[in-house]
């Protein structure tokens, strides 16, 4: 009877150690060490980091709607993720070989694909491995484990690089992300007794027709339900001043602040401790109060983020602006995730999700481009051109608030319970 009770858990455990492993590529390589090793070590500018981040989410992008149609007309999860996650792998390590800076470009750029495409079929996972009851709680608590693993890839990783410098991260994060993924890619199996996938059969005029006519329906889903569009339309601006914190503010501490390699990895960890009651409380604030007008105010804390580390220069106030960053990140995606399932009927929750993380994909690219841009033509004002560029991100903000107010009043008005 015990061990009938246990294994269901240790398979969400092994579901749940990928969300921690695949923060050691996110936190080390995508946030902090590839893009502080392109743009100060080798003096590389923004911009280059902005367009193979821009290719990668791209190819991210108009891959995810056709491996996961795929994927659920093959009734296989498995195979898509463990493949994806070893082609990220394999990447990652190869970065700390390499110093050609146009090689590790374009390895970041096929490891950060693997990276982010495999997330699409961990989270397809999750109907498979949690109770229908539990569904939520199974979410959560990757979620807790994934912000955990980010603080742990950061304390891994600190005595590495303050000892070797950038490039000799690159290795332990791969094997780390390798050791941590496993007990996913072994022990969480589809349910189908497929054997095998025949992708060729998927390549028939006929199954492609089919394929990219599912897509179609899913998009135009978006114009049935009240105040979805305009819900996407505030994610896409609101996603694209998010993702440039997620993507440059470490070289940011570094050009504004001087912050060091010690306090940027003690900055991180702290904020995720903020990150993770953000998530927490942020849930509950949204069933009190309403979803949208919550997630109105969540995008008034970034501006306010924005704005501090725009205008302030006390180094002591970096610990004030990385409490509410980690806030309003780890609230985001929670509040996010609650207006969808507010503003759509059961049935088409899925599909919705899908577009959701297109747009996310959407948004990366806009705003890493922009940022990168920007800063190639505000870089003669050194560090004045890092805040110019960072105050400029609230006009995002400004759209995506404008979006949220014309969603209907009954979801986005306080609603006391």
């Amino acid at each position: 009877m015990i061990k009938q009770n246990l294994k269901p858990w240790l398979l969400i455990l092994a579901w749940g150690l990928y969300d921690l492993a695949n923060q050691f590529f996110a936190i080390n390589v995508v946030s902090l060490y590839f893009v502080r090793w392109l743009t100060i070590e080798r003096n590389i500018a923004e911009i280059f980091y902005s367009i193979a981040f821009g290719i990668s989410t791209f190819l991210v992008a108009i891959s995810a709607p056709l491996l996961g149609t795929i994927s659920d007309m093959a009734e296989r999860r498995r195979p898509f993720l463990v493949s994806l996650t070893l082609l990220s792998i394999f990447f990652t390590l190869v970065l700390g070989i390499f110093k050609s800076v146009f090689l590790a470009l374009l390895f970041f750029v096929l490891a950060n694909f693997g990276c982010q495409l495999a997330i699409v079929f961990y989270n397809a996972q999750l109907s498979d491995i949690a109770p229908q009851n539990k569904v939520g709680l199974v979410s959560g608590l990757g979620r807790m484990l994934g912000y955990s693993g980010a603080i742990l890839a950061v304390y891994l990783v600190k005595p590495i690089v303050l000892k070797s410098g950038y490039q000799a991260t690159f290795l332990p994060t791969g094997l780390l992300f390798l050791v941590f993924s496993l007990p996913c890619m072994l022990f969480i199996k589809d349910k189908s007794d497929k054997k095998s996938i025949n992708l060729t059969h998927f390549l028939r005029k006929e199954e492609l027709s089919k394929i990219f006519k599912n897509i179609r329906i899913i998009f135009s889903n978006t114009q049935k339900f009240s105040g979805l569009s305009d819900f996407l339309k505030a994610s896409f601006f609101g996603l694209c001043a998010i993702n440039v914190v997620i993507l440059f503010m470490s070289v940011y501490a570094t050009r504004a602040f001087g912050l060091s390699e010690v306090q940027i990895i003690n900055l991180i960890m702290f904020s995720t401790v903020f990150a993770i009651l953000g998530s927490i409380f942020s849930g509950f604030l949204s069933d009190y109060f309403g979803s949208a007008w919550v997630l109105s105010v969540i995008f008034g804390l970034w501006g306010i983020c924005f704005l501090l580390g725009a205008l302030v220069r006390n180094i002591f106030f970096y610990w004030l602006i990385g409490a509410l960053v980690g806030l309003a990140l780890g609230s985001t995606w929670v509040v996010s995730r609650a207006l969808v399932i507010k503003l759509v009927s059961g049935d088409k929750i899925a599909e919705v999700f899908g577009i959701f993380n297109l747009v996310a994909y959407l948004s990366s690219i806009v705003g890493s481009l922009f940022w990168g841009l920007l800063l190639l033509f505000l870089s003669p004002l050194g560090e004045v051109g890092y805040r110019i560029a960072l105050l400029s991100l609230n006009l995002f903000l400004v759209f995506a608030l404008i979006f949220l107010l014309r969603i209907p009043k009954n979801m986005r008005l306080i609603i006391l319970k």
